[in-house]
C-alpha cells in the first residue's frame, strides 16, 4: 500500500495505491457526491489482490485540500489527470464511479478515451436527471435534493457539470458495464422503473456494453451488495487485457502536431478563424490539447490583445499558434494553468478541436 498527498500545482490530494501493477489495467475509483475513499472500503480489497487499485478524495473532501477550481466535473478530470501522472500510474484505466463520480468517470472517457480500458458506473446520475427524473419526484425530494449540495460545489456547479458531460458525449467502443440501484430509497414503483431506464440508456454512448440491475440493493450498491460488485468488476478486469489501444493508430507527436492541428482548427473551435490566418484565436484552446496529447506546462507571454497561451516540454517551447503574429512574440514564458487557458477558449471550442484531434488519431 502507497499512502500519500500529491501537491498539484500546490494542490494536496490524498491518494492510496492498493495492489501491484501488472497485466491488468488499474483500477480508478471515484466515489458520490460530498463522498470520498472510505466509500470503496467494502469492495477494494479484493480489487487490489487482482491489480492496482487507485483510490483518492477529490479536492476539499476526505484528506484532500480545497482547490481554486471551480467544483465542476470538467475541472476534477483534470485534477485527478494530474494525480496520475504525478504518481507515474499509467494508462489504460479502469474507471469506476458511482453516482456523481460516475459523471467524472464518463467525461474522463469522453474526453480521453485512448487512456480508457472500460467504464464500470454504480447508480451514476444520468446527464438528463434534472430534466427528466427530478420533476417527477415530489417536492419535498426535490427540496432535500437541491439542499444537500453544501460539501463540494453547489447546486449550479453540479447542473453545469451533468452540462459538461452532455455536450462531450460520443459513441465510443470503451467496454462499458452499468449496474443500476432496484431497491432506491423513496422511490414509487414508477420512479423505480423510470431510473433504471435512465440508467440503461446510458449504454447508447458505447458500442460495448451491458446492463445490470442490483435487486436488493439502495443507492450504495458496493455495500449493499458487496459481493456483487467484487465479481462484476474482477470477471470484467480479466476480459480486458493491458494492451496498447493506440497501437494501431497514427499518434501526434511534436513533429506532426502542427499539420494535425491545422485541419483541426475551424471557426468553430475559434471565433476568429479564417482561411487566411486559421490559428488566430486558438492560443489558448491549443495550450489546452497539446499539454493534453504531449504533457508538460503550459505558459504564457504579454500581448498588445491580452495573454498569449502555449506550451513548454522537457525545457523546450512549443508555440503552435505564433502564425497568427505579423510580428515575432518576445517570450516571457510566464508559468499559467489548464484554468487560465480555459478563460480564453469555452468547453464547446475544446471539445471540437479535441474529437477532431481523436479523428484524426483513429481514421488516419
Amino acid at each position: 500500500m502507497n499512502d500519500s498527498q500529491t501537491n498539484l500545482n500546490g494542490l494536496h490530494l490524498d491518494c492510496t495505491i492498493y495492489g501491484e501493477s501488472n497485466e491488468f489495467p488499474t483500477v480508478i475509483m471515484d466515489a458520490g457526491y460530498g463522498d470520498y475513499s472510505k466509500a470503496w472500503k467494502s469492495i477494494y480489497p479484493e480489487l487490489s489482490k487482482l491489480t492496482q487499485v487507485i483510490l483518492y478524495d477529490r479536492a476539499g473532501l476526505g484528506k484532500s485540500e480545497r482547490s481554486s477550481n471551480p467544483r465542476t466535473s470538467l475541472f476534477m478530470v483534470e485534477e485527478l489527470r494530474e494525480l496520475l501522472k504525478s504518481k507515474k500510474v499509467l494508462p489504460p484505466y479502469i474507471l469506476v464511479g458511482h453516482s456523481y463520480g460516475g459523471v467524472n468517470m464518463r467525461l474522463f472517457n469522453n474526453l480521453y478515451p485512448q487512456e480508457v480500458a472500460g467504464l464500470v458506473l454504480i447508480d451514476s446520475t444520468p446527464e438528463d436527471y434534472a430534466e427528466r427524473f427530478l420533476p417527477t419526484m415530489s417536492e419535498e425530494f426535490k427540496v432535500a435534493y437541491k439542499k444537500q449540495f453544501t460539501r463540494e460545489g453547489n447546486f449550479h456547479e453540479f447542473m453545469e457539470s451533468l452540462k459538461q458531460l452532455h455536450k462531450s458525449n460520443r459513441v465510443s467502443g470503451t467496454p462499458t458495464i452499468v449496474l443500476s440501484a432496484g431497491k432506491k430509497d423513496h422511490y414509487s414503483k414508477e420512479s423505480q422503473a423510470l431510473w433504471n431506464r435512465m440508467q440503461e440508456e446510458i449504454l447508447r454512448f458505447t458500442t460495448n456494453g451491458q446492463f445490470l440491475i442490483a435487486e436488493n440493493s439502495a443507492h450504495y450498491i458496493q455495500n449493499d451488495e458487496p459481493k456483487l460488485v467484487i465479481n462484476i468488476i474482477l470477471r470484467y478486469i480479466k476480459s480486458l487485457s493491458n494492451t496498447n489501444r493506440s497501437k494501431n493508430r497514427k499518434m501526434i507527436n511534436e513533429k506532426n502536431l502542427i499539420d494535425v492541428l491545422f485541419e483541426s482548427w475551424s471557426i468553430n473551435t475559434s471565433s476568429k478563424w479564417s482561411p487566411e490566418n486559421p490559428a488566430k484565436g486558438q492560443c489558448g484552446v491549443t495550450s489546452l490539447i497539446v499539454q493534453d496529447f504531449l504533457g508538460g506546462e503550459i505558459v504564457k507571454t504579454l500581448m498588445p490583445k491580452g495573454w498569449h497561451f502555449y506550451n513548454k516540454i522537457n525545457g523546450i517551447r512549443y508555440d503552435y499558434t505564433s502564425s497568427q503574429f505579423d510580428k515575432g512574440v518576445h517570450y516571457s514564458d510566464i508559468p499559467s494553468n489548464r484554468a487560465e487557458a480555459f478563460q480564453d477558449t469555452n468547453l464547446e471550442q475544446y471539445l471540437t478541436l479535441k474529437k477532431n484531434m481523436l479523428s484524426y488519431q483513429i481514421n488516419r
